[in-house]
């Protein structure tokens, strides 16, 4: 177990490092936006190999993710889109996409068809953790003071 939670660690960090760059992200974009989505990633790992549910450890991870991401935003002054986009990226069923496309042109559509619905459950979960971990940290936002009236 703990290697293969080290295996989560390091995988998550080296995946949205690739990707940050890739989508050549600031550097400490890529940094911090990495640490997040290790984060992230490792809380899905785990969560869904403790409880073995993937859809709620899916959520978990994204909504970790992006509440981490405009957290970090807000310190080091710079647009959450740049961390949450690196630190969602471990989240995404790739595998799971390329499975389902691989048993559609294998001719085999009804396996095509379940990892495909499997995989579109999934990225809906990242969907709406990260829309709610959005949403939540920006109901954290103190209200701006008002003006007194002359």
């Amino acid at each position: 177990m703990l290697e293969g939670l080290l295996r989560a660690i390091v995988s998550g960090f080296l995946g949205a490092a690739g990707f940050g760059a890739l989508l050549h992200a600031p550097r400490k974009g890529i940094l911090w936006g990495s640490v997040i989505g290790a984060i992230g990633y490792t809380s899905y790992w785990l969560i869904f190999h403790l409880t073995g549910a993937e859809l709620p450890a899916m959520f978990v991870g994204a909504l970790l993710a992006a509440a981490l991401g405009q957290l970090a935003a807000r310190r080091l002054h710079m647009i959450s889109t740049v961390f949450v986009t690196i630190a969602i990226l471990p989240l995404v069923p790739g595998i799971g996409l390329y499975r389902s496309m691989s048993a559609m042109g294998q001719g085999d559509m009804q396996e095509g068809a379940r990892l495909a619905a499997h995989a579109m459950s999934l990225i809906l979960m990242i969907v709406m953790g990260t829309g709610l971990g959005s949403a939540l940290f920006s109901l954290r936002r103190p209200a701006a003071p008002k003006e007194d009236a002359p």
